[in-house]
């Protein structure tokens, strides 16, 4: 079989080989050269002076429901979502996705988030994904721990191995995400569009609402932990939360509220995950932990796009630019999450018998530029900036 080699400043795990090679054989990276090819083959890649890294993997984003709901009232058929929103994803660089839905009611407001629809969604993710596709696709299910009634769907989705992420969420107002009932009552105004005594309702209704017993959530976490699903918390507000999720078998501590709570979860070895929208506009939208004050702590494993795709390409560069090592900014996006959620074997990193899912990224005036993705060997997806000199102006 014919080897490609692409040549260029290679990030490895634990640092940088500069003017370096990656051979290619098939789907898979069989060698790593610290020099420049003697001779380029038809099929190499000269990305001379560019970095080559390895495929974003993005434990926990929203962009399906989005894709399938963009306005209420106006839901796409997944056939069409699933493909026009990987397209979109590659070129963000992002070659492998945990689509995140979210298990919340049987009536919920959104109707990518009812029971029925989420169900539904999981069983289609998968089937497409077994078809043709451009990019790696994992189920990330949030179950909201006041869905009662959809415990016995969760048992099967973790049996038939439907899932690939599983986190237990609990939104009920004054903990949480929401533990400042203001900045939710306002979010509830603003984005949802509520008046003020439809917000004041909402909130206490949700106060109200029961929860899963904790024997039930841990029959659910002894299940996924016996068939190797990984689990994350939600939302950690405090540490006595910690000690909670730890008993779940959690191995992973999404968007921790405060300072001193991150600090705890790694004292505990939990994988910390704060969102790269947080980072790039450097503040969270619910007035919670900032990422790039955790980063600055050390506390940061991995980030996520949460909601907004291209986040993680930038905040990669920004922290890059801010000082840290960019093999390190790199792990954030691509090697920790994949031992996280235990794909390393196959993705994460640049090394020998891993797949070659790259990317190939130039920069201008700091600002990174996408020009090539590869998912298995394959050139999935090409960018040819042209600047005004070069396009003709049609008038």
């Amino acid at each position: 079989m014919q080897i490609t080699r692409i040549h260029g400043n290679i990030v490895m795990p634990d640092r940088v080989i500069m003017n370096g090679t990656v051979l290619i054989e098939g789907e898979t990276i069989v060698g790593i050269e610290e020099f420049s090819p003697s001779s380029a083959g038809s099929e190499d890649i000269d990305a001379t002076g560019k970095w080559i890294i390895p495929g974003f993997v993005d434990s926990h984003s929203d962009a399906i429901e989005i894709e399938l709901e963009p306005r209420p009232s106006s839901t796409f058929p997944i056939e069409v979502s699933f493909y026009e929103l990987e397209k979109k994803l590659v070129g963000e660089g992002i070659t492998t996705i945990y689509h995140s839905l979210s298990l919340m009611e049987e009536n919920a407001k959104k109707w990518t988030r009812r029971n029925d629809n989420v169900l539904s969604v999981i069983k289609d993710i998968k089937r497409l994904a077994r078809g043709q596709h451009l990019i790696r696709h994992k189920t990330h299910l949030r179950y909201e721990i006041t869905n009662l009634t959809a415990m016995p769907e969760v048992k099967t989705l973790i049996k038939l191995k439907d899932i690939d992420q599983l986190s237990f969420m609990d939104h009920t107002p004054g903990q949480g995400q929401f533990r400042d009932i203001e900045v939710h009552k306002k979010l509830l105004m603003e984005h949802r569009h509520y008046s003020e005594d439809q917000a004041d309702s909402f909130i206490e209704e949700s106060k109200s609402l029961k929860k899963l017993a904790d024997d039930d959530i841990h029959q659910l976490a002894e299940l996924a932990h016996e068939y190797g699903v990984p689990i994350a918390s939600h939302d950690d507000d405090s540490v006595e939360k910690l000690e909670v999720v730890k008993d779940w078998n959690a191995t992973i501590s999404e968007f921790p509220i405060e300072l001193e709570v991150a600090q705890k979860a790694k004292e505990m070895d939990l994988f910390v995950v704060m969102g790269a929208p947080n980072a790039l506009l450097g503040k969270s939208h619910s007035n919670n932990l900032s990422a790039m004050e955790a980063v600055q702590h050390g506390l940061v494993d991995i980030f996520c796009s949460d909601y907004y795709p291209s986040s993680l390409l930038y905040t990669v560069f920004k922290l890059y630019h801010s000082g840290m090592p960019i093999y390190e900014a790199v792990n954030m996006v691509t090697y920790n999450p994949a031992k996280a959620l235990k794909i390393n074997q196959d993705v994460g990193s640049i090394e020998v018998g891993k797949k070659a899912d790259l990317l190939i990224i130039n920069e201008l005036n700091k600002r990174p530029i996408l020009e090539a993705v590869l998912v298995n060997g394959r050139k999935v997806c090409e960018m040819n900036y042209q600047t005004n000199a070069q396009v003709s102006e049609v008038y």
